[in-house]
C-alpha cells in the first residue's frame, strides 16, 4: 500500500515551484510506494494556517517540506508535522541563492537534515524513497520541575524581562532557549524540550527587532511542535508583525505590563489543570484533600502535642539546640512560642537535664514593677528586681528537682540522702508549698508588696543597701539551699532555663524604662545562676524569648550591646513557609503520596494560579511572612471554601479569605504599632483609600492629614518600614519589604536613605492591606 504525502512549499520562487511540480509529475507516473499531493492540488487557498491544510498534514503519512528559503509558515508547518509523529523530508534546492535568514543562522533544520536537489528528477528519488523514513520520536514524559519552554531573541527588550518575570511570579519554573548562551537552535533539542513541557511561551518580535527574521523562524517552527504535540501555548506579539493574517486568532497582543501578567496567569491556570487531571492527590481518608488537610493551630500554644509532627527546624532551633545563643527574637507570630516548646521537648528528652520552662505572665510582673520601681531610686531598684530573680530562679530549679525526681531518688541510693537534704532547705515556708509556677510567683510578689508597703510607706526613691534587699526578697536561708541544688546538680548533665511570655500583656502604651530593667535584671540573675554553677562544673544554659521591638529597646538601653547573643526566627524565605504548609498537609496523605512535591500537593487542595501568580505565593506575600499570619489566612479561605461546597480552594473564596484576614490584620498590627509607638495609634487608617503607591510627599501629606506632627514624621515612616506595612520600589522596579533586608534593620535604613538620596523614593504599601484600605492599584 502507497505511503500518503503532503508536499509544503512557500510561493515566491518559480525555480522551486516548477521543479517541485516537475518531480510529483515523475513520481506519480512511476510504480512508486508514494502517493505525493500540494496544497496546490487541494485547492486550498494561500492561509497557511487554514484548516484545510492542517488536516491534510493530519490525515497523511508524510510531511515534505522545502526549506529552500525559509519562511514563517513552513517553519510552522515542519514543526506540527513533527509534533503530529509524522515522516519528515526536509528539502532545499542547491542552486537557489537563500535569502536571509539562511538555514546556518536559524540551526532547527540542518540539525534535523534535509535532502539537497537541483532537478526534478533528483528530487522524485528523493520522494520515492520518502516511505522508508521514520517519525522523529516524541516522548510523553513530562518535566515535573521546570514546565514552560521558552524561546527568547538574542537581544532582549523590556518586553522579555516582563515575560520572565511573568513566569517566575506564576511560580511555573522554565528551561529556555537563549542565543546568548547558544548560538543555533538545535531541531532535536526544540522537540525534546517541546514534548517535556506542559506548556510553551513564545515572543515573536517586530521586523523592525535586529533579533527579528532568525527568532520568528525558530519560534514557527517551536510553535508548530507545540500545536502538533497538543501542548499549551501562549504565542505573544508585541508589534503589528510578523504574524500573518491567519494566525493572528492564536496569538495574544501584549503592551502593558498588565497585559503580559494576565495572559502568563490565564496560560499558568491551564497549564497546572493538565498537570493536575494526570493523577491529583487523594486524602487518606477517601475524602477530598482540603476536607481532611489539618493545618493545625496558627498559634504554637494550641497545638502542643502535635507540633513535633510536622515542625520545621529554622536556623535558630538549630543554634538554640547547640547553647549558641540566650535571646530568641521574633516579631509576634513568627514562631518564638514554637521553638519555646519544640527546644523544651528536645532538651527534656534526656531525663538527666532539668529544664525549667517557665512563662510568667505580663500583668504578675507589672505588680512588680509598680511596687518597687515607684519607691525605690533606680540604682536600688535594679539591684531588687535582680536579687528577686535570682532567688526565685533557684528556688524553682529546687522545685523542679523535687518533682523530678520525687520517685527516682527512692530507688536511686545515689539520691536519696541528697534529696533528703535539699528538700528539708526548701520547705521553710508557705511559699514552697503554693502550686504551680504562677501561684508562687504570686506569693512571693504579695510577701514583697507588703513588706515594701509597711516598711517604708510615706518614703519616696529609698536607697537600700545589700542586706536590706536581702532581707526584703529572701524568704529561705538562701546560702544553705542554693549549696545544697548545686550538690545535686552534680547527679545532672544540664540545666537549661527557659522563658517566654516574659513581654506578653505589657503595656499598649509602649515599652518603658521600668520593663527594660525587669529584663536587664532577669539576664543579670541568669548570668550570676550560671557563673555559680560553672564553678560547680554543672552545664546551665538560658534562653530568653522576646519580640523584636522589646529587644530593640533593650539594645539602645543597654551599654554593652554585645554581651547577649541572639538569633532571630523572622522568616524572610517563601521556600521555607511553603515546605511548612506542605509538612502540616501531607499528614492527610496516604503514606506512599507523602513525598509528593509541594505543587503537586497544593494543586489538589487549591487553583494554583491567582491573578497570574502562584497562589501559594500570592498568600504567603499577603501573610507578612509570618507562619501565623500564613495560616490564618489560609484558614480563611479554606473557610469559605468548605461552606460553599467547593473541592478545593477557588479564586473567589482567596479573594474572599484575603479580604477577611485583611480586616485582621490591620487591626492586629495597628495595635503593634501603638506598642512601640503609642502616639501612631489608629495610624493606619489614614491610607483608606489612598494609592499603593505613594511617593515621599504623598506619603508624608498623608500621615500630617492624620495627626502626625512635622518632625515625627522620619520615626513613623521608619516604623511603616519596620512593621512591614510599607515597602520600597527598588531600582529594579521591584518591591522591598523589611523581610527582603533579612530584618536588618541598618541595612533597611541605609537603603532607604540610599533611595532618598537619589531624589526619587516610591513607598508601597504591602498588599495584605489592600482589600481592608481598599487602596487603588
Amino acid at each position: 500500500m502507497a505511503a500518503t504525502a503532503f508536499v509544503a512549499y512557500p510561493t515566491g520562487s518559480n525555480l522551486v515551484t516548477d521543479t517541485i511540480r516537475s518531480a510529483i509529475t515523475h513520481v506519480k507516473a512511476r510504480a512508486s510506494h508514494l502517493s505525493p499531493e500540494t496544497w496546490e492540488e487541494m485547492n486550498i487557498p494561500g492561509q497557511f494556517i487554514a484548516n484545510n491544510v492542517l488536516q491534510c498534514i493530519d490525515k497523511n503519512d508524510i510531511l515534505v517540506a522545502d526549506i529552500s528559503n525559509l519562511n514563517f509558515n513552513v517553519a510552522y508547518e515542519v514543526g506540527y508535522g513533527i509534533g503530529k509523529g509524522k515522516q519528515i523530508l526536509l528539502i532545499k534546492h542547491s542552486a537557489v541563492h537563500q535569502q536571509s535568514p539562511t538555514v546556518q543562522d536559524v540551526g532547527v533544520f540542518d540539525t534535523l537534515g534535509y535532502k539537497e536537489y537541483s532537478t526534478a528528477e533528483e528530487l522524485a528519488t528523493f520522494l520515492s524513497e520518502a516511505h522508508s523514513l521514520r517519525p522523529i520520536r516524541v516522548t510523553e514524559r513530562r518535566n515535573e520541575k521546570s514546565l514552560i519552554y521558552l524561546v527568547q531573541p538574542k537581544t532582549k527588550t523590556d518586553y522579555d524581562g516582563l515575560i520572565t518575570a511573568g513566569i517566575k511570579k506564576s511560580r511555573l519554573y522554565f528551561r529556555s532557549f537563549d542565543p546568548a548562551e547558544t548560538t543555533r537552535l538545535s531541531g532535536p533539542d526544540a522537540v525534546a524540550n517541546v514534548s517535556e513541557s506542559y506548556g510553551v511561551i513564545l515572543h515573536f518580535l517586530p521586523h523592525e527587532h535586529v533579533d527579528a527574521e532568525v527568532h520568528n523562524i525558530r519560534s514557527a517552527f517551536v510553535a508548530g511542535l507545540a500545536d502538533g504535540m497538543d501542548r499549551r501555548s501562549l504565542f505573544i506579539q508585541t508589534g503589528e508583525t510578523p504574524i500573518p493574517v491567519d494566525l493572528r486568532d492564536f496569538v495574544t497582543a501584549c503592551r502593558f505590563p498588565k497585559d503580559f501578567k494576565e495572559a502568563i496567569g490565564d496560560l499558568a491556570e491551564r497549564v497546572y489543570e493538565d498537570r493536575s487531571a494526570t493523577g491529583g492527590l487523594i486524602a487518606s481518608g477517601g475524602e477530598s484533600l482540603l476536607e481532611m488537610a489539618d493545618l493545625g493551630a496558627s498559634a504554637a500554644e494550641n497545638e502542643i502535642t502535635s507540633l513535633g509532627e510536622y515542625y520545621l527546624e529554622i536556623e535558630a532551633f538549630r543554634r538554640a539546640k547547640r547553647r549558641e545563643v540566650r535571646l530568641v527574637t521574633g516579631r509576634k507570630g513568627s514562631g518564638k512560642t514554637a521553638v519555646f516548646f519544640m527546644l523544651r521537648d528536645f532538651v527534656r528528652a534526656h531525663r538527666q537535664n532539668v529544664v525549667l520552662d517557665l512563662k510568667p505572665e505580663g500583668y504578675q510582673l507589672m505588680k512588680l514593677k509598680d511596687a518597687v520601681t515607684n519607691l525605690l531610686s533606680s540604682g536600688t531598684v535594679e539591684h531588687t528586681i535582680t536579687a528577686f530573680w535570682e532567688y526565685l530562679l533557684w528556688l524553682e530549679i529546687c522545685y523542679k528537682i523535687l518533682e523530678k525526681d520525687q520517685e527516682l531518688h527512692k530507688r536511686d541510693h545515689r539520691l536519696f540522702e541528697p534529696y533528703q537534704r535539699l528538700k528539708a532547705a526548701y520547705l521553710t515556708d508557705s511559699y514552697s508549698s503554693e502550686g504551680d509556677f504562677a501561684e508562687r510567683l504570686k506569693a512571693l510578689l504579695r510577701d514583697i508588696i507588703f513588706t515594701v508597703e509597711k516598711k517604708y510607706v510615706g518614703r519616696n526613691a529609698v536607697e537600700l543597701t545589700t542586706p536590706e534587699i536581702t532581707e526584703l526578697v529572701y524568704r529561705h536561708d538562701f546560702l544553705i539551699l542554693k549549696d545544697q541544688i548545686v550538690s545535686y546538680l552534680q547527679f545532672k548533665d544540664e540545666l537549661w532555663l527557659l522563658f517566654d511570655n516574659i513581654d506578653k500583656g505589657w503595656s499598649a502604651q509602649g515599652v518603658n524604662r521600668e520593663d527594660l530593667v525587669i529584663l536587664r535584671a532577669l539576664m543579670e540573675a541568669t548570668r550570676k545562676i550560671e557563673r555559680g554553677l560553672t564553678k560547680g562544673s554543672i552545664i546551665a544554659h538560658t534562653i530568653l524569648f522576646l519580640r523584636n521591638d522589646v529587644f530593640e529597646h533593650l539594645v539602645d538601653s543597654t551599654s554593652d550591646r554585645g554581651k547577649e547573643t541572639r538569633s532571630n526566627v523572622d522568616w524572610d524565605d517563601p521556600d521555607m513557609l511553603q515546605e511548612l504548609l506542605r509538612r502540616r498537609i501531607v499528614r492527610a496523605l496516604s503514606e506512599e503520596q507523602q513525598n509528593a512535591r509541594f505543587s503537586e500537593i497544593w494543586a489538589s487542595i487549591s487553583v494554583p494560579i491567582v491573578d497570574g501568580e502562584d497562589s501559594a505565593r500570592y498568600l504567603i506575600d499577603r501573610s507578612l511572612m509570618r507562619p501565623r499570619s500564613l495560616l490564618d489566612l489560609i484558614g480563611h479561605c479554606k473557610g469559605y471554601a468548605l461552606n460553599l461546597g467547593h473541592k478545593r480552594i477557588e479564586k473567589d473564596d482567596i479573594m474572599k479569605g484575603c479580604a477577611a484576614f485583611s480586616n485582621d490584620l490591620l487591626s492586629e498590627l495597628d495595635l503593634e504599632i501603638r506598642d512601640v509607638f503609642p502616639s501612631a495609634e489608629n495610624l493606619l487608617y489614614a491610607f483608606i483609600g489612598v494609592s499603593r503607591y505613594l511617593m515621599r510627599m504623598e506619603l508624608i501629606s498623608t500621615l500630617i492629614s492624620n495627626g502626625t506632627v512635622n518632625d515625627q514624621v522620619d520615626a513613623i515612616i521608619r516604623i511603616l518600614l519596620w512593621f512591614g506595612f510599607l515597602g520600597m520600589v527598588w531600582t529594579d522596579g521591584s518591591h522591598r519589604y523589611i523581610y527582603s533586608f533579612h530584618y536588618n534593620t541598618k541595612v533597611l535604613e541605609g537603603s532607604h536613605n540610599k533611595l532618598l538620596a537619589s531624589g526619587h523614593v516610591q513607598y508601597v504599601i504591602n498588599p495584605a492591606f489592600a482589600p481592608a484600605l481598599g487602596l487603588l492599584e
